[in-house]
């Protein structure tokens, strides 16, 4: 088989800035949290640095949440896996259980089986940064405070985003679409298998809604 190598633009500014806001003030977040509660530090002054960033931050999701309103691969509908996807998603939980060796297989903006978990992660983090500005309010619900709830969905989150930045490595290494410099330039390669001894098309060009896993 002769690839054709096409480079497409996928995200859009306002969804890459957004994204690398949000983990720099989350990375902020947890680290200003440990301080706090494990070094030799002024807790009053990184409290209220914590706070802060914390607000920002609510304002960055608020951002993020429209453009899952927006045309683009940032919208809603793009988290939710389509029965059109299921090869790419039964190719890549192969690619999971054969630790890498089998071929991991191209997707138009997410991997099938990370899209549920990003959206998950989109709600833990307002749900964190929400329940921050009540951290000593009355309790939640049941009896968990807000600073019970704080605490949890912002370790549940945490995690999630370990797992998401070594997956992401994972698919960079071992992928052939760019996965992590996609998410800073915006672009990503994606190889059309062509059959041995045919020419290549004049008009290099392929259906987004093929790759996208859309009839």
């Amino acid at each position: 088989m002769n690839p054709e190598i096409h480079y497409l633009p996928i995200y859009s500014f306002q969804q890459r800035l957004t994204h690398w806001l949000i983990a720099a003030g989350f990375g902020f977040e947890w680290l200003s949290a440990w301080l706090i509660d494990h070094s030799d530090v002024d807790p009053l002054a990184w409290t209220d640095w914590h706070l802060m960033v914390g607000q920002a931050l609510l304002l960055v999701l608020a951002w993020r949440l429209l453009l899952y309103f927006v045309a683009g691969s940032g919208h809603w509908r793009f988290f939710i896996p389509t029965r059109e996807q299921r090869h790419i998603l039964r190719d890549t939980l192969r690619f999971y259980a054969s630790l890498g060796k089998t071929p991991l297989p191209d997707w138009y903006a997410f991997n099938p089986v990370w899209q549920p978990v990003y959206l998950l992660m989109t709600a833990l983090a307002v749900v964190t940064a929400v329940s921050g500005f009540f951290h000593s309010g009355l309790p939640f619900m049941g009896g968990l405070s807000s600073a019970d709830l704080h605490s949890a969905a912002s370790l549940v989150l945490l995690w999630l985003a370990l797992a998401h930045i070594a997956f992401a490595v994972w698919h960079d290494a071992k992928g052939r679409g760019a996965q992590i410099s996609g998410m800073l330039n915006g672009h990503k390669y994606f190889h059309i298998d062509q059959p041995e001894g045919q020419p290549p098309r004049s008009e290099r060009s392929v259906s987004i809604d093929s790759l996208i896993g859309r009839k």
